[in-house]
């Protein structure tokens, strides 16, 4: 279910645009699929990882801070930096 979640996330923010404004976010990520550049935190906030920022080095347990704009209703991180 999770996973196919993230699949439409993707896929809906790819056919939006428009920025509403930068914000930052903190958490453990719960779960992650690097093909599609989706990440979950444990608050149950999803995010869509921008291109050009590294995530296959992250994996499920990593407290990270998430740096993010909101596009189309969706978050979409511009850095994910390991540690709080």
């Amino acid at each position: 279910m999770r996973k196919s979640f993230v699949t439409i996330a993707a896929i809906a923010t790819l056919g939006f645009a428009g920025v509403a404004s930068a914000d930052e976010a903190s958490g453990k990520i719960e779960a992650m699929d690097v093909q599609s550049r989706t990440i979950l935190l444990d608050d149950g906030n999803a995010y869509i990882v921008g291109e050009g920022v590294a995530i296959e080095s992250l994996q499920p347990g990593t407290e990270v801070t998430v740096s993010f704009e909101e596009q189309g209703g969706q978050k979409v991180a511009s850095e994910v930096k390991p540690g709080n």
